[in-house]
């Protein structure tokens, strides 16, 4: 939550409180939230979610100093899954079988390999038919 209390102190100051302002509306002393500010003490969950509320703004703003951006991927994994849904979409499939994990869970190793191997299948058959063309 590093620059968490100068958000804090930027935020009130742009909306004209006072530290004991913000401590009556979270039902503080103003030395509570004045610890805030100093990153010297922590709030707990529902207070960062009132503070939010208060100054209307997100808790990723809040907490990390930015906004939640939709589609941002942090993980590379997440970025292929992200990529295969996309596939999927163009291929007008809105809710592709394979990841409906909970049919997945019944299949045995045997099962997954024959499905694994049929689809490398069906994919050399479609790099063939695309050379002959």
């Amino acid at each position: 939550m590093k620059g968490f209390g100068l958000r804090l102190e930027s935020l009130r100051e742009k909306y004209g409180y006072s530290k004991r302002d913000v401590s009556l509306m979270l039902g503080f002393t103003a030395n509570v939230y004045g610890s805030y500010e100093r990153e010297t003490r922590r709030p707990a969950l529902e207070t960062i979610i009132k503070l939010a509320d208060i100054y209307n703004v997100s808790l990723d703003y809040l907490i990390r100093g930015t906004e939640y951006q939709k589609g941002t991927i942090d993980n590379p994994d997440q970025e292929k899954v992200q990529n295969l849904l996309e596939i999927f979409a163009e291929k007008g499939i809105k809710q592709p079988y394979i990841l409906q994990l909970e049919k997945w869970s019944i299949l045995s190793q045997e099962e997954m390999l024959e499905i694994n191997n049929h689809f490398e299948w069906v994919v050399y058959k479609s790099k063939n038919k695309r050379m002959s063309t």
